[in-house]
């Protein structure tokens, strides 16, 4: 079973959190992680869309701008060439700054996600520690939470696997 991650990055932050969230996704028995940039979407669009409508689930991931997540991010998700309704979707951020800002640009991804008919995934409290609550952050150039973003992806893929298999 495949899940997408779709991201933007500008200082290579948000990548290294996303290949993490794959160390966590491809420890789940028979889930396959594909990363896709937004940055290279046009280049690989027919490859990228196949990956996409095979995807059980689809991650977002972006830095924090303001609050929000990337203008990049925002324009893929509205001009978005696949139907991603049906499919379980979460968020992730990465931050300067500690408070406030990431967690809102998770909030906004994740509600334009069940706009798009997506099934919204938030392992929050239920599972205990680590609480990873409406979906995984770092923040700072240290990448303060990083430890988050494996388990945060194993446990996505365990809800996919649990829904879709």
């Amino acid at each position: 079973m495949k899940i997408s991650i779709v991201y933007h990055s500008s200082t290579g932050r948000t990548e290294a959190a996303a290949k993490e969230i794959v160390k966590g996704i491809e420890a789940v028995e028979g889930m396959e992680a594909v990363l896709i940039p937004v940055s290279s979407f046009s280049e690989k669009k027919d490859e990228y869309v196949k990956e996409l409508q095979e995807s059980a689930g689809v991650l977002f991931g972006t830095p924090d701008y303001y609050a929000a997540e990337s203008w990049q991010l925002k324009q893929w998700l509205d001009t978005c060439p696949v139907s991603l309704g049906g499919k379980l979707g979460g968020a992730f951020a990465t931050s300067n700054v500690p408070q406030g800002g990431p967690v809102m640009a998770i909030e906004s991804i994740l509600t334009q996600l069940l706009v798009k008919g997506m099934l919204v995934y938030s392992g929050g409290t239920s599972l205990g520690k680590p609480n990873i609550h409406l979906g995984p952050v770092c923040t700072g150039p240290e990448m303060t939470g990083m430890d988050l973003f494996p388990v945060f992806g194993q446990r996505f893929a365990s809800k996919a696997a649990e829904l879709f298999k």
